[in-house]
């Protein structure tokens, strides 16, 4: 069981560089949270506050982002290992940007707030693997920001995809309007209609009224 636990944890890169005596000694003097959830079971809604750690160790879960005029959202797909927002924990803003549900039978393991404050001043490792996972983000959302988005009208589209992904790859469904996408992007609706049946037809993606499917949204990303 022990071994089953250092294992579980040691998939996450909160947890990357520790030792199996740390981990021990986390486990036996620290507070985690152990419980499971069946298929199609609310794990977290949108903006409720974000106060505990929480990782999927086992089984698939779903996101539902939606944009704050409620005009449009994007469902995506997520497996185990996989960290529900940990940059929400801190900051001004302390609440989840997305709605989690299961999609299959989860096991989780989740570390409440203050008890991570204490780890991170009992254990080096985990504090400056937090930092680093900040900073990543953060450097990652700089570097987008830089990035050319080119002068067509598929890669705006790819781009609008992709910067509205929690995750940039995998499974990803976008439900909204060709005239709303198309404001987004700058473009006539006619054009943007036009380029997503070229893409459909080159099997990148599936269209149905109000709904954009992207079986692989890294296929998208390496165009």
């Amino acid at each position: 069981m022990a071994l089953q636990i250092y294992e579980r944890l040691l998939q996450f890169p909160l947890f990357y560089g520790m030792s199996h005596k740390e981990v021990m000694e986390l486990v036996a003097h620290y507070h985690l949270d152990f419980f499971k959830k069946e298929a199609e079971e609310e794990i977290t809604i949108a903006d409720a506050p974000c106060e505990q750690f929480i990782m999927l160790t086992k089984g698939q879960i779903e996101s539902t982002t939606t944009s704050p005029d409620n005009s449009y959202f994007v469902e995506e797909v997520f497996n185990s290992p996989y960290t529900l927002q940990p940059e929400n924990l801190f900051g001004t803003s302390q609440r989840f940007r997305s709605t989690f549900t299961t999609s299959t039978r989860c096991n989780f393991i989740t570390i409440d707030k203050k008890e991570l404050v204490v780890l991170f001043e009992k254990f080096e490792t985990i504090r400056l693997n937090y930092l680093n996972m900040l900073s990543n983000m953060t450097q990652k959302t700089l570097r987008s920001a830089w990035l050319s988005r080119g002068a067509s009208n598929r890669s705006h589209i790819i781009s609008f995809m992709a910067n509205h992904c929690l995750r940039p790859a995998g499974h990803k469904v976008f439900n909204i309007f060709m005239t709303r996408l198309a404001e987004e992007i700058n473009a006539s609706r006619r054009d943007v209609s036009a380029e997503l049946n070229k893409m459909q037809a080159e099997g990148l993606l599936e269209l149905s009224r109000g709904r954009i499917t992207v079986p692989f949204m890294e296929r998208l990303i390496t165009l």
